[in-house]
């Protein structure tokens, strides 16, 4: 009975002193830690920032905007006025039921980490 209260003992304060220790910069919010846009992502999403999908039936998506046709294949966010945030952003396509899709700065930043290797 000894045994069995002091091993009880032993691992609840092993699990306390090795369990998770919070720091005050894992509590800043996502956003504030997230990549920022570079030259370098620019210059990559000039070329893969943005796509165009047929709009997903059944699914609740709420586009940030509506973009003309001729603008959404232009592909750079920047020459269709748009600025790359840390979130995805949907545009709805002028005359068609499709969707201009925006990469955040999250993808972008992925892409270009993986596209490395």
């Amino acid at each position: 009975m000894k045994k069995t209260i002091f091993s009880l003992f032993v691992f609840l304060g092993a699990s306390l002193s090795y369990g998770q220790n919070l720091s005050k910069d894992s509590n800043k919010s996502a956003t504030a830690q997230g990549p920022v846009v570079s030259k370098e992502m620019q210059a990559y999403a000039a070329k893969k920032g943005t796509y165009i999908i047929a709009r997903p039936n059944g699914k609740d998506l709420t586009p940030t905007g509506e973009i003309t046709l001729e603008k959404a294949k232009l592909v750079d966010p920047s020459a269709m006025g748009i600025k790359i945030i840390d979130k995805t952003q949907y545009f709805s396509i002028t005359g068609t039921t499709d969707l201009l899709v925006v990469k955040s700065t999250w993808v972008l930043d992925n892409e270009m980490k993986t596209a490395k290797k």
